[in-house]
């Protein structure tokens, strides 16, 4: 039996430690497109929690007076909803099941939402990093090429 050839390939992307959960962040093309259109994908991902909490009715500030008339069940239908769109921009991010690992490791949907900007943010500089060393790798490439060309035509 021949031996099959085994190449082994690094994954485009790095790690991502919130709280003491590591994830993984692929910066692929393919999911960079993702990451940029995070808004837009969650938003048409939330039309369905929106459905669910179409009924939940709050007043327009909650005072003394007006606490009374707020259904606890329609406060539980609001928290969750508000933590399934958390959930849904972690699941975009870093892929299905993120935020049940995050949510089980570290059981604060205040937390976890403030520090999701964070993440975007300091992803989005990582990657910015990465595309300048991507660049720069492609130029020395570039200039290699060229340089051999000139010597050849010498």
């Amino acid at each position: 039996m021949t031996e099959a050839i085994n190449i082994p390939i690094k994954r485009t992307g790095f790690p991502v430690k919130i709280g003491e959960v590591e994830l993984w962040f692929d910066s692929s093309v393919e999911n960079i497109r993702n990451f940029l259109n995070i808004e837009e994908l969650a938003e048409k991902k939330l039309q369905a929690v929106r459905e669910k909490t179409k009924h939940v009715h709050f007043p327009e500030e909650i005072t003394d007076e007006t606490i009374e008339d707020v259904e606890v069940d329609d406060i539980d239908t609001a928290f969750d909803a508000n933590k399934e769109f958390i959930a849904i921009q972690y699941d975009l991010i870093f892929g299905d099941g993120t935020f049940k690992k995050l949510y089980k490791a570290i059981p604060d949907i205040i937390a976890l939402d403030g520090v999701l900007e964070v993440v975007g943010a300091e992803i989005a500089g990582r990657l910015e990093q990465q595309n300048e060393e991507i660049t720069k790798r492609y130029n020395d490439t570039r200039s290699e090429i060229l340089d051999k060309k000139k010597e050849k035509q010498k």
